[in-house]
């Protein structure tokens, strides 16, 4: 019994800190770094990582939930479980409300919502509901919100203009709102995307396009919302940031869009935790 909640706090310990680090979290992975050679038993694996999981929620309100459903999802996300701290929110302005708590997280959180934002509105769709934006688009749309941000990524924009970072120069107040605040540096574009697409906020995929063009082999990169943004964020929430930036209120057509959206995905999470029992 000692060992088991030995086990128990190393694991919650450990899911702590790759919340904090903003780190996806791999159940296995994560129950061999704590049980080493225990992890064979499944029935003991699971016992411990459940326990962690419900010490997380009881003692910190964080809850680990898996990678939502949300199309197709390349394999590596099948077995990702994100540490999420849910807060009510019946108005769903909840992550923008926070943007100006710091700076630093203030800039790249409001980097993340607009280019949530650019997906919604200028993203093309997929059949699986998926919206997807080329990088050269973004970076011309971003650009258009702070002149600061180069107006292409990085594989053109160092032919045009060296290798000019991002990340020094004040933002002018109006343009400023839209980041989180007022009188903020301009965000290092190049490397929040990276970030987050590594913390699963963003997806990305390199493409080839279809150009027609005899040896057009160049490729190109689009991005689109990420399995955490969706679960941390949500549709919801983008709508209402886009209604603020705009003064506009909430278009109710598209709530209920979502909230339709919601309801089947729900109905798809229940169907296949149904198939896995």
């Amino acid at each position: 019994n000692a060992i088991q909640q030995k086990a128990i706090t190393d694991l919650s310990r450990l899911l702590l800190f790759k919340a904090f680090a903003g780190e996806p979290i791999d159940r296995l992975k994560c129950a061999k770094e704590v049980l080493g050679d225990f992890t064979g038993a499944d029935r003991v694996t699971s016992a411990v990582y459940e326990a962690a999981v419900q010490r997380l929620e009881a003692v910190f309100g964080f809850q680990v939930k898996p990678a939502p459903s949300m199309g197709k999802l390349p394999a590596k996300f099948k077995d990702r479980y994100y540490v999420i701290n849910t807060i009510p929110d019946e108005s769903g302005q909840h992550f923008r409300s926070i943007l100006s708590e710091h700076e630093d997280a203030a800039i790249e959180r409001g980097l993340l919502m607009m280019i949530l934002a650019f997906f919604f509105c200028k993203g093309t769709p997929r059949a699986d509901g998926s919206r997807w934006l080329a990088d050269d688009i973004l970076y011309r749309l971003l650009n258009s919100v702070d002149e600061n941000i180069p107006a292409s990524p990085p594989n053109t924009a160092a032919l045009k203009q060296g290798s000019k970072k991002t990340g020094s120069s004040p933002m002018s107040s109006s343009r400023a709102r839209a980041f989180g605040g007022k009188g903020m540096s301009t965000p290092n574009v190049d490397q929040l995307l990276e970030r987050f697409v590594h913390m699963d906020y963003l997806l990305m995929e390199k493409v080839t396009p279809n150009t027609g063009t005899a040896g057009a082999d160049e490729t190109t990169t689009i991005y689109a919302m990420g399995p955490r943004s969706l679960l941390e964020i949500g549709r919801k929430q983008v709508i209402y940031f886009c209604a603020e930036l705009l003064d506009e209120e909430p278009d109710p057509t598209m709530l209920a869009e979502i909230e339709d959206n919601q309801e089947e995905e729900v109905e798809e999470e229940v169907e296949g935790e149904a198939i896995h029992a």
